[in-house]
């Protein structure tokens, strides 16, 4: 059996020797390949059972699944699926998974850090004072409390409840929009359902947590960013193409909104000529919300197990598609999950038991 790592981004920064050990176990082959074009994703993945995804622009879509006979198992090493065509997938009897569990609480720590470092200027009062000055400068907007301040979530999953819960303790008002959630549930987690118009409309920080899809590409745009009020922020942790940066550079440039913090870009690494670094009121940091050293942990067991889950003969335990046709029976994951002898387990302190 062949898997392959179609897009290593971890190769330089922690390596692979974990899943090559799992991989020599499990009798396969693991190939660690750094391919986007389409036709060299098709050449490495044509012989290989299990393909593993990690970067959120390397597009596993249609064409590419439609040349993948011999696959029978995704692996997306990231939250969410949005570059995969599942329904492709499902359609050839391929299952996809998923780490849904990764980086929750560091992602919604990040917008939590991007939020008040904004609402703070805590950016823009160290570059005043390490360009050697001191207590003159002119904050405009004036500084506000963040005590009864609104925030609005565009999307409220997983790691936007987290965002609200810790920014309850600020006392802050939040509003939620989410097309797929009950009122009910939004409630039940800290927050009131709006219209997404109403959202950017009443929101102090407007902070974003949607998947990129079709009819997510863009939302925000002129129309949104025109609602907002000249004294917020907008903070985006979740995918760059979400918002239009030609539209939010020129809300910036008029000063109809107050800043913004980006942890994602449409285009990355963020080009030298980008509008935004440009605007002292906009932070920018390099799509590095979701590393920790547990995060980490957290990716690679999940993304692990479900490799040897497969080559084993269960099911995933996090499968995006569960109703497809597999290759193969396959057994529950829960089965697998109470077996004593997996190779991919964490011990009492959360740590991955190596392989050995």
């Amino acid at each position: 059996m062949k898997i392959i790592n179609i897009d290593s981004y971890f190769k330089d920064i922690r390596g692979y020797g974990y899943e090559e050990r799992l991989a020599n176990k499990l009798g396969a082959t693991l190939i660690l390949a750094t391919v986007r074009a389409e036709p060299d994703i098709i050449a490495g993945c044509g012989d290989c059972e299990v393909v593993l995804v990690e970067h959120a622009d390397t597009s596993v879509n249609k064409d590419v699944i439609n040349h993948l006979d011999a696959c029978r198992l995704i692996v997306k090493y990231a939250v969410g699926v949005d570059n995969v065509d599942v329904s492709a997938a499902t359609a050839r009897g391929i299952v996809v998974c998923h780490t849904p569990n990764f980086c929750a609480e560091e992602v919604s720590d990040h917008a939590v850090a991007l939020l008040l470092s904004l609402g703070r200027r805590v950016v823009q009062f160290n570059d005043y004072v390490r360009g050697g000055n001191w207590a003159e400068l002119t904050i405009d907007p004036p500084l506000r409390r963040t005590r009864d301040r609104v925030l609005g979530l565009v999307g409220f999953g997983r790691i936007a409840r987290l965002v609200a819960r810790k920014m309850s303790g600020f006392g802050v008002k939040i509003l939620a929009f989410d097309p797929f959630l009950d009122a009910q549930t939004m409630e039940a987690h800290g927050a009131k359902p709006v219209g997404i118009e109403t959202l950017f409309a009443e929101s102090d920080y407007i902070s974003v947590h949607t998947p990129l899809t079709k009819s997510t590409y863009h939302l925000i745009g002129a129309k949104l960013l025109g609602r907002m009020k000249p004294t917020s922020f907008l903070i985006n942790t979740s995918r760059g193409p979400v918002v239009d940066e030609a539209a939010l550079c020129d809300a910036l440039r008029e000063k109809r909104i107050a800043g913004a913090a980006l942890d994602v870009t449409e285009i990355e690494p963020l080009p030298s000529y980008s509008l935004l670094r440009s605007f002292n009121n906009v932070i920018l940091t390099p799509h590095y919300a979701a590393n920790s050293v547990e995060s980490l942990v957290d990716l690679r067991y999940a993304g692990s197990a479900a490799i040897e889950a497969y080559c084993k003969g269960y099911w995933p335990e996090y499968v995006v598609n569960p109703q497809v046709q597999p290759k193969r029976a396959l057994a529950p994951w829960k089965e697998f999950e109470a077996k004593a002898d997996r190779l991919v387990r964490l011990n009492a302190s959360g740590q991955l038991v190596d392989i050995v």
